[in-house]
């Protein structure tokens, strides 16, 4: 009967240590299966982020080009004001040419203003003549708070 009970124990303790064991070996995949998914979770938001500063980055890179346009399409814009004047006196243009901020001067300085045109000679004279003009202009058209325009009277 000792024998028996002994045997009894041996295999309770037997079966017992194996289901401690199985337990342990499911824990331990648990907290493996729980860190892969974390890890699989940080590199997920890692490349999130990665992905979203691409996508920043590119706004960036799209806001800039569109700036540098605009600023391209500007000077275009007031080179071309600066050289039509000049160009239409080069060929023999009258009274209702346009004027770079003739909204700020006067009807007298518009008329003096083309006199001076016709009288220069020169392209160059024309060219320095009407830097002077814009100069003058954008300082008044700051000291009023008025913007400026391109006027034909």
């Amino acid at each position: 009967m000792k024998s028996r009970l002994a045997v009894s124990v041996l295999v309770a303790t037997g079966l017992a240590l194996a289901s401690v064991s199985a337990i342990a070996q499911n824990q331990g995949r648990g907290q493996g299966g729980q860190q892969g998914g974390q890890q699989g979770g940080q590199q997920y938001g890692q490349q999130q982020r990665q992905a979203e500063r691409a996508m920043n980055q590119d706004r960036s890179m799209d806001h800039d080009r569109l700036q540098e346009r605009e600023r391209d399409r500007t000077q275009d814009r007031q080179q071309a004001q600066v050289r039509e004047p000049a160009a239409q006196q080069a060929a023999g243009g009258g009274a209702g040419d346009d004027i770079y901020g003739g909204n700020l001067m006067t009807a007298e300085e518009r008329n003096q203003y083309r006199e001076q045109m016709r009288s220069l000679q020169s392209e160059q004279e024309r060219n320095e003549f009407q830097s002077r003009h814009r100069e003058q202009v954008q300082l008044r058209s700051r000291e009023r708070g008025v913007p400026i325009e391109v006027t034909s009277d």
